[in-house]
């Protein structure tokens, strides 16, 4: 594996410069791809280098959008109280990628919506087509290498024989839910088998890792993409791709050993002792008010400490040393107390309605409920951290904001006549 680490490190700054000095600002759809490269290898180069490529360009794509400053105040609100609580933290060489990854997804979430408005819906989702692709391509050749060379160093729930998946562990599987529903969005509009075929292989490897969420939420982007096709105008489309995808499932299904391969899994899993109402998630809104106001543990504005959610320090150890909080409720309002979890949720709420706002098509309003979704299932299973797959569902979820073609068009013309 180690060559083939070698060259996803050279390809992420390389590509990065090449990306910008092409795309300029718009570049920023294809750092989710970036992210994600960077979390399949072991590293070789120094840490601070990699930190200095995304922090470099973070900083450029808000350079060139500082309206985000004043369309969104609490982005640099929450940067700005992070910033404040950092000196209380005990270790900051173990929190460091999680600070830096929060500081990111702040700043970015605003400047996605400003670059989107320089930019027409179909040349932004054509470039996030491309960056979706290449992602899944990328997981599906890291899987066939770690498979062939049986690297599996984090061993997910068990998993040690068959098809494998290196580096790529647990919420790593979060950004194909996004990447899978740009390709085959893509496939079905261009008629592409290519964007059909990786679109497939992808969603069966996700169905064999057991990431129950990921699982869900391929499977539900795939049904709403078929949902847009129940038309009158696409009825045969809808027809056709559904017959592709139903006659290939089965095919697979029935002719690689998907089948015992994922029984085999489903029992490693061990599903079906995990009640609902047992889920640790669901207890640990109830914990932290505990914490908060019963017990008085730390203080409920400001919360205990950033990125330091470990057993022992929220619920009196009641999950033992070794379980952190999950859910993104919180590890926010333990990390950063109530005022960090009211201004996260502000920049969010007012993201999503500038969203709405500019909600308007059959296609954009299943495209936003998909990842209000989205957004609703990860805030409870976590993590906020995990930059690449949050940055990928608001660069899908911020497509409205895009401009229309004939109001590019119209705009180029009248520049043109001005200059006449």
């Amino acid at each position: 594996m180690k060559p083939f680490f070698i060259l996803i490190e050279l390809f992420i700054p390389i590509f990065g410069a090449y990306i910008i000095w092409k795309k300029k600002d718009l570049a920023i759809v294809y750092l989710p791809l970036l992210y994600f490269c960077n979390g399949l290898v072991d590293k070789m180069l120094p840490a601070t280098i990699n930190y200095l490529v995304f922090l470099g360009m973070v900083g450029y794509f808000a350079a060139l959008n500082l309206k985000f400053l004043k369309s969104n105040i609490f982005s640099i609100l929450l940067v700005f109280y992070f910033v404040l609580l950092l000196p209380y933290s005990k270790d900051l060489n173990r929190i460091r990628p999680d600070f830096l990854a929060a500081i990111m997804l702040f700043i970015l979430i605003p400047v996605i919506a400003e670059v989107y408005k320089k930019y027409s819906k179909d040349l932004i989702f054509e470039e996030l087509a491309k960056s979706s692709t290449l992602i899944l391509i990328f997981f599906v050749v890291n899987t066939i290498l770690s498979t062939l060379l049986k690297f599996n160093p984090l061993s997910m729930y068990g998993i040690t024989s068959g098809i494998l998946y290196g580096n790529v562990y647990l919420t790593d599987f979060n950004i194909l839910v996004f990447a899978s529903y740009l390709v085959i969005k893509k496939g079905v509009k261009d008629k592409s088998p290519i964007h059909l075929s990786i679109y497939l292989t992808t969603v069966f490897l996700v169905l064999l890792s057991f990431r129950r969420t990921a699982m869900v939420l391929t499977i539900l982007g795939t049904i709403i993409v078929m949902i847009d096709l129940l038309n009158f105008k696409q009825i045969k489309d809808f027809i056709v791709y559904g017959t592709i995808i139903a006659l290939v499932s089965l095919v697979v299904i029935y002719y690689t050993g998907f089948i015992d391969v994922f029984w085999e899994r489903y029992q490693l899993r061990n599903l079906e002792e995990r009640a609902l109402g047992e889920e640790k998630r669901l207890m640990e809104l109830e914990l932290m008010y505990k914490d908060f106001f019963v017990y008085f543990d730390y203080s409920p504005w400001f919360g205990y400490e950033l990125f330091d959610y470990r057993g022992p320090n929220y619920g009196k150890g009641i999950f033992g040393d070794d379980r952190p909080l999950h859910s993104d409720y919180a590890t926010i309002a333990h990390s950063s107390g109530l005022i960090g979890l009211f201004l996260y949720l502000a920049l969010v709420s007012l993201a999503i309605f500038s969203i709405w706002r500019r909600t308007k098509t059959r296609n954009d309003y299943l495209q936003f409920i998909f990842c209000l979704l989205a957004f609703g299932v990860f805030f409870v299973t976590g993590r906020y951290t995990g930059i690449s797959f949050m940055l990928m569902m608001f660069l899908l979820w911020f497509l409205p904001l895009g401009r229309n073609v004939l109001s590019v068009k119209w705009e180029k013309a009248e520049i043109k006549q001005n200059e006449v």
